[in-house]
């Protein structure tokens, strides 16, 4: 019996792979083609919230295809990672928000010079409105349609990828932001030339980035921050996910049992549940204590796919 739980945990795990590298290999198709329109728009408008969109569909392509790595190695289980490899998902989405923070903060000084520059009587070219537009409205429609797709396969798994997640939220994000810059972008360009606001024709574009890439700063470090707290063994911040896992708990003691306190942590799709129980008796069986784990473990895993449980008999968290 145990063999063949194991088997089926096995191909079950194949198939949550699967599920999670097709929605992947989608993102990294998309965001190839979003950057080289993003870099093409650039050089027929000159616009360089153009340029800073092509490059995060660049950056999204790169670290997708590497989360699709991270997906196919993160159920292994070595001697040094006994519970498997799902850090390298925190990981990864770490790296990430810091790839995103530093492209963020780069277009911030460099749309800040280039206002300096006006400033002080450089000239700039002026922009060529007609593709904004397009492009704007396409990589929209592009960006919403990865999403949905993003959190459809996540369905799927149960909202359990975090890696399909970020990636849906990123998605969605790109794609509003997408359409309100070349709405604003499109917006400078009509601006008269003898108008007291004709530097937004040179410069609007400095501008919209400037206000954009202070809007997305809070993203990358919300996210890295939440990655931190994961690779350092953090306790779950997702409130919703540690109540559905403490009701499990709760349900599923038998009254033998008191618990004292439990941890509860996260990293990546991994799940770590310790609870810390005494007993209503001097005398508790080894075999009662493991049936209770198992008992615990096997309605945890219905919905919890990745997870490990282990019982603390007698013993007050510290």
């Amino acid at each position: 019996m145990a063999v063949i739980g194991l088997d089926s945990m096995v191909v079950q795990r194949e198939v949550l792979e699967r599920i999670e590298i097709k929605g992947l290999r989608a993102g990294v198709f998309a965001n190839i083609l979003m950057s080289v329109a993003g870099w093409y728009a650039y050089s027929i408008t000159n616009s360089e919230a153009l340029l800073l969109d092509g490059n995060f569909s660049f950056i999204a392509a790169i670290s997708t295809w590497v989360a699709i790595l991270i997906v196919k190695m993160k159920h292994k289980k070595t001697h040094v990672f006994p519970f498997g490899r799902y850090f390298h998902e925190s990981f990864f989405v770490f790296f990430k928000g810091l790839l995103i923070l530093g492209v963020t903060i780069g277009a911030l000084f460099q749309n800040a010079i280039k206002i300096i520059d006006y400033i002080n009587g450089e000239k700039f070219q002026t922009l060529n409105p007609k593709p904004i537009l397009y492009y704007s409205a396409v990589m929209g429609v592009i960006c919403f349609i990865l999403a949905f797709y993003y959190n459809k396969k996540n369905k799927e798994l149960n909202g359990m990828s975090s890696i399909l997640n970020v990636e849906g939220k990123t998605a969605m994000i790109d794609g509003f932001l997408s359409i309100a810059v070349g709405i604003a972008l499109f917006l400078t360009t009509l601006v008269p030339a003898e108008s007291q606001f004709s530097f937004l024709l040179y410069i609007g574009d400095a501008i919209v980035v400037l206000i954009l890439a202070l809007y997305l700063l809070g993203i990358p470090v919300k996210v890295i921050k939440e990655a931190f707290v994961e690779m350092g063994g953090g306790v779950i911040q997702d409130k919703a996910i540690k109540l559905d896992i403490l009701n499990v708990l709760e349900h599923n003691l038998p009254p033998e049992f008191e618990m004292t306190a439990q941890y509860i942590s996260k990293t990546g799709s991994g799940f770590f549940v310790v609870m810390y129980l005494n007993p209503n008796s001097e005398m508790v069986s080894v075999t009662k204590i493991d049936a209770v784990r198992r008992s615990i473990l096997t309605k945890l895993r219905d919905k919890y796919h990745n997870v490990e449980v282990e019982l603390v008999i007698g013993q007050e968290a510290t």
